[in-house]
């Protein structure tokens, strides 16, 4: 072989090699690339196949103060007194929801997802940027999440004094009522009224109605403070709890309830402003005095309250006239002084001891 095949034959070879090596690091690179692709199909295989993250089960549209994190001292949130309590309150008073920054802080992803966020509704009448309008502080017809304590025990001997109070910012004094002067006609008792004043108008409906169709009058009812103004006569700001101390007067309850607006009496046809029944309120609430909260309490008037005028001898036997004629038929419903809901129940062992008798179930009767 001559020199010029040897070079020929060289060249060849290297070209041969080159072109091994470039197919030798291909079929390196196509592996390394296959490989690579399984894995992520095999990743994407395996996140299709992950369930979808469970949506919060948290309702951002109900506001309550059980909530482990919302178990702060009132004033973290209620910053009193409020812009609004010259509109509202005739005195500094807590009248408005807490702004937003009570709740941004812990709340900002549910206050910017979406155009509407559903926390808005807690307090907005609307959820709009346009719309600051909110609803009535409180809302009348929530569910209540505190229960109020007012130890009648306490109050009786002090509840009758009218004390002024004095308004912080301006030195002003003002004297709060909730009960209007007496006309020189009307009999009045300086105690009770105060805070339970007679009603003016007709309490609202029960929601199944009235029963027998039996609507009372208004002065059939007290009324009861809804606001600060009768405490604030005496609890501004020495005597204790002092109007910064919520806690002094709400206490949480173990569960949300709604009050019924509709009036809850045993004996609905008796009539408080009825010239006979006019009297010190005591007179007839004989245990209210004993009551150191408002749990639980209950009408605390026992029939003999009643019975010195309505079962007296030479004088009137109302309850004697209907248990007798409730022995005459059992299905008899008694209401003189009930609707027929009550009236048609078993008469209680006292109304039979008051007519000087045994007490009988209904079903004893013939």
């Amino acid at each position: 072989m001559d020199a010029i095949g040897y070079r020929r034959l060289i060249t060849k070879a290297r070209f041969a090699f080159a072109r091994s090596q470039r197919w030798r690091i291909a079929t390196i690179l196509l592996i390394v690339l296959c490989t690579f692709s399984n894995d992520s199909s095999g990743q994407r295989r395996r996140s299709r196949a992950r369930p979808p993250a469970p949506k919060t089960s948290i309702d951002y549209s109900k506001f309550f103060h059980t909530t482990s994190e919302h178990r702060q001292t009132c004033d973290a949130c209620h910053k009193g007194p409020t812009e609004n309590w010259k509109k509202v309150r005739g005195f500094p008073d807590l009248a408005d929801y807490p702004d937003h920054e009570a709740c941004v802080g812990c709340h900002r992803t549910q206050f910017f997802r979406g155009a509407r966020p559903e926390i808005c509704t807690v307090c907005h009448t609307k959820v709009s940027p346009r719309d600051d309008e909110r609803f009535l502080f409180r809302k009348r017809d929530a569910e209540r999440q505190f229960s109020i304590e007012f130890p009648h025990d306490k109050h009786q001997d002090v509840i009758a004094l009218f004390r002024r109070w004095e308004r912080a910012e301006t030195g002003l004094l003002q004297r709060v009522s909730l009960v209007l002067p007496p006309s020189d006609k009307q009999k009045s008792y300086n105690n009770c009224t105060i805070c339970h004043s007679t009603m003016e108008k007709v309490p609202k409906v029960p929601v199944s109605g009235w029963v027998d169709n039996f609507v009372p009058t208004a002065d059939t009812f007290k009324s009861s403070p809804l606001g600060h103004e009768a405490c604030f006569n005496c609890h501004w700001k020495a005597q204790e709890p002092i109007n910064s101390d919520c806690a002094g007067c709400h206490k949480l309850a173990t569960k949300p309830f709604l009050v019924n607006a509709a009036p809850e009496r045993i004996s609905v046809k008796f009539r408080h402003q009825r010239e006979q029944h006019i009297a010190e309120c005591t007179t007839c609430h004989i245990q209210i005095t004993k009551a150191a909260s408002l749990r639980g309490l209950k009408p605390d008037v026992p029939i003999t309250s009643c019975t010195e005028c309505h079962n007296k001898d030479g004088l009137r036997l109302d309850v004697t006239n209907e248990l007798e004629a409730l022995d005459k038929n059992r299905n008899f419903a008694c209401t003189y002084c009930h609707t027929s809901d009550k009236g048609r129940l078993d008469a209680p062992a006292s109304h039979y001891l008051i007519a000087g008798r045994e007490p009988v179930k209904r079903k004893d009767l013939k």
